[in-house]
């Protein structure tokens, strides 16, 4: 075989010149160059063709080339383990190899946690040296009592460049906390004051161990159950754990304390007192505005009773379960009553009383008064009104904001209509009270509620004007409500009397019994009806509706008894043309009869017996088509005045009337001093903007 020249070729050489070498050697390798590739070389040195056999050479044993690690946990006795609880701690061995699989001495080896935050390492860096027979140690254990879980840990060493790593993998699972017997820190001689506190001790292990924490630890007691008392943890040191116990004035007398984690549990028992009364306090009325009707105008949401609560609490202002409370009011004027005289209080330390009218308004006062532990206080309600019985006929009344509205040629135009009710003593009606409106023409009322409901006495619906129109433009409205008839209460009872009465009730009872003889006297009321030409008498025609109480039928006289009947009350609207026309126009005291349109040209000769270019007085009758009032706020004015002085119109304004013949207006005219004829128009303008114009000539 031929032997490669380790000469490095020159560069003539070149790269064909090596690949030849090269290919003979392979050639002469293979047998080629024409020998036979089945003979056998010759030894070194002998004759032949053929060469000797290689002698097989001994394999060695492989030598280490990286860094081992390997871990183990053990307990206290030596024995490995691959688990933790609680407080238990383990001792992590990691003994390291050399490269060359000796031990490595004085290396440094860190340990890990997969997770964080499951085990603590002594020392806390959690890194140690190997000592001569290349083990390092440190000690790891739960992190805490309640820490469960699997945690894989890992001990890491670099050993002459070479870095090696072990692991194991670890159980870690909560260790039971155990409750040892309770007790006071100072034991409490008789029984415990109201809002005084106690110092409690409760021991706490884990595995025999004091425990560092009492994770899961409850605490109660049948006192805080009641919410009387309270318990608070407060730190944990050296296995004990202190919680502080108030008594807020628990009425049981002995309370029994629980501490519990898990399982485990523990009781005392502490004798306790009651607290003392501190105040009894008005709570509230269950009457808005703490106002009540007179007995007998209860009913459509008025009531003739309130409810009055009053609170006892204790020092410290925390409300007193299971205190008797006696009440009384400061008058009973009218036959007013309190039920019931005494009540309990509830858990939050309330109790109610009912306060019931009489028949005469009065103010009245509930006085409370709780006893306990031989102390006694008493507390004052706020007033509470006896007030608004029923409507009575006498104190109803309706009004309009205006009598003549633009609504004889103009729809939508709008008036307030306002009914206002009183009872006997003039005390306005509850909120609340129904009081439905008729009308003659156009429309009053809402879609949603066609009458009103009042707040403070009074209550006010819109009529808008419509069809139907009536032929005079005079609208008649009628509010009617439900009350009692006018009476003359003789006897100062406040209610309406009946002497000598035999009902089945044995006592008259006002609006419920009929009075047939006896009564005081009262004004005995028919029915009420539209009444559209308001002369008082109800006329069966299209236009005079009836609205019959407790009946079919009109009744125009009286049932003969005192009672409920419709209250009425009604009032005139005029739907005013927009158009106004002239009547009696008087210069000085000479008037003409004639009556005049708009556009209309008016001659102002000079009075007899006055010089022409004296001051002279005109005044004009202002109406609509129907010889009524133009609308209300229509303004006069002078316009254009030529040669002449005019004062300004008086009045100036349509005032609100429903005057027959409409308004009369007055103007004073001054002619030119040299007699030159003159001339003025005077103009009403409507709130709609409509224009009526009168040009007067003056010679």
């Amino acid at each position: 075989m031929l032997q490669a020249s380790t000469r490095t070729p020159s560069a003539p050489f070149g790269r064909t010149a090596v690949l030849t070498l090269i290919a003979a050697a392979v050639l002469s390798a293979c047998g080629g160059g024409g020998g036979d590739p089945g003979t056998v070389p010759a030894a070194s040195g002998g004759s032949g063709t053929g060469t000797s056999p290689t002698v097989p050479t001994t394999p060695t044993t492989p030598v280490a080339t990286e860094t081992t690690v390997s871990l183990v946990m053990t307990d206290g006795a030596g024995a490995n383990v691959t688990s933790l609880s609680g407080g238990q701690s383990g001792t992590l061995k990691a003994t390291v190899l050399t490269p060359a699989g000796k031990p490595a001495v004085g290396a440094i080896v860190q340990f890990a946690t997969g997770t964080a935050g499951m085990l603590v390492f002594t020392p806390e860096t959690g890194s140690a040296l190997t000592d001569a027979n290349g083990v390092a140690v440190v000690t790891v254990k739960p992190a805490s009592y309640t820490t469960a879980g699997a945690v894989a840990v890992s001990a890491t060493s670099v050993v002459e460049g070479k870095t090696g790593t072990g692991g194991v993998n670890l159980a870690i699972g909560a260790a039971p906390l155990t409750v040892g017997t309770l007790s006071f820190a100072t034991a409490p001689t008789g029984r415990l004051p109201a809002f005084s506190t106690l110092a409690l001790n409760i021991p706490v292990t884990s595995a025999g161990q004091p425990a560092t924490a009492s994770t899961g630890l409850t605490l109660s007691s049948l006192c805080v159950g009641d919410g009387t008392a309270t318990l608070v943890p407060g730190a944990i040191s050296n296995g004990v754990q202190v919680a502080t116990y108030t008594n807020n004035g628990c009425v049981r007398g002995r309370d029994t304390i629980t501490a519990a984690i898990g399982n485990s549990s523990q009781t005392i028992g502490v004798d306790v007192s009651a607290a003392n009364i501190g105040a009894i306090q008005f709570s509230n009325t269950s009457q808005a505005g703490t106002s009540i009707v007179l007995k007998g105008s209860g009913g459509q949401g008025r009531s003739e009773s309130a409810q009055v609560t009053f609170r006892v609490v204790d020092q410290q202002g925390n409300g007193l379960a299971g205190v008797d409370v006696d009440f009384s009011a400061t008058t009973y004027t009218g036959g007013l009553t309190v039920s019931p005289l005494r009540a309990t209080t509830d858990a939050s330390g309330n109790a109610s009383t009912m306060v019931s009218s009489g028949t005469i308004p009065t103010p009245v006062r509930v006085l409370a008064t709780a006893t306990r532990n031989g102390t006694s206080m008493t507390g004052l309600s706020d007033t509470l009104t006896v007030s608004t019985g029923l409507p009575i006929q006498r104190s109803m009344s309706l009004s309009a904001e205006h009598h003549n509205i633009e609504g004889g040629n103009v729809d939508g135009t709008k008036v307030g209509v306002t009914v206002r009710l009183a009872d006997q003593y003039g005390n306005p009606v509850s909120n609340g009270t129904a009081v439905n409106f008729v009308t003659e023409g156009g429309a009053i009322g809402s879609a949603a509620q066609g009458g009103c409901v009042t707040v403070d006495g009074g209550c006010s619906v819109d009529l808008v004007s419509q069809n139907y129109r009536p032929a005079d433009g005079r609208v008649t409205v009628l509010a009617f409500v439900q009350g009692i008839e006018n009476f003359t209460d003789s006897n100062g009872d406040g209610q309406y009397s009946c002497t000598g009465f035999t009902g089945p009730a044995g006592t008259y009872r006002p609006l419920v019994d009929a009075c047939p003889s006896g009564g005081e006297p009262f004004e005995d009321m028919g029915d009420p009806f539209l009444d559209t030409n308001l002369n008082r008498i109800y006329e069966s025609n299209d236009r005079d509706l009836p609205f019959p109480f407790n009946s079919t039928s009109y009744k125009a006289g009286g049932n003969g008894t005192w009672g409920l009947n419709y209250l009425r009350a009604a009032t005139e609207i005029v739907f005013s043309g927009s158009t106004g026309r002239l009547s009696e126009v008087c210069v000085g005291a000479t008037c003409t009869g004639a009556t005049y349109n708009n556009g209309a040209v008016i001659a102002m000769p000079v009075p007899a017996g006055l010089a022409c270019a004296a001051p002279r007085s005109l005044s004009v009758r202002l109406a609509d088509a129907n010889n009524n009032p133009l609308p209300y706020n229509t303004a006069l004015s002078v316009v254009s005045p030529t040669k002449v002085t005019v004062s300004a119109p008086s009045p100036a304004i349509i005032p609100s009337t429903t005057v027959v013949g409409g308004t009369v207006h007055m103007v004073t005219v001054t002619p030119d001093p040299a007699c030159v004829p003159g001339d003025f128009t005077l103009q009403a303008k409507t709130p709609q903007g409509k224009i009526t114009e009168f040009k007067f000539t003056v010679n």
